[in-house]
């Protein structure tokens, strides 16, 4: 009886605290672990068990985003790629290479950067590279 109290207010408090009910797709977890502290304090353990962790495993579940965009990528013209990396219009492969090596180290995510702009970086390269003659 003492579990079946404290699963409720652990689920009260978490509806009413406004971290469960913002997103109605957790409805349904509330809902079943409000059933699954109805059915322990009857002294149903395993629907109770069943019910309550399935519950919780919808709350815990992966939450399906769509993946991000390339940002950038299709609207950058040749001028815009060669200004972001800081290079003359007649610069060369290797040149492009190695401004872009020497960006990337400063602007990396894992260096402190933002995702966004070590994208752009990343498509201004690519870009370069695929206007270059071979």
């Amino acid at each position: 009886m003492i579990l079946a109290a404290l699963l409720a207010v652990a689920v009260l408090w978490l509806t009413f605290g406004g971290k469960l009910v913002r997103d109605r797709r957790n409805w349904p977890a509330i809902g079943a672990m409000a059933i699954g502290i109805a059915l322990l304090a009857k002294g149903e353990l395993v629907p109770a068990l069943l019910l309550t962790a399935g519950g919780a495993f919808w709350l815990r579940r992966p939450k399906f985003r769509k993946p991000a965009a390339k940002p950038f990528a299709q609207d950058m013209q040749l001028a815009e790629a060669r200004d972001l990396l800081g290079l003359s219009p007649d610069a060369g492969r290797d040149a492009i290479v190695a401004a872009h090596r020497r960006l990337i180290a400063r602007n990396h995510p894992d260096s402190g950067g933002t995702e966004a702009l070590a994208a752009r970086l990343n498509a201004a390269r690519d870009l370069l590279l695929r206007a270059e003659p071979q």
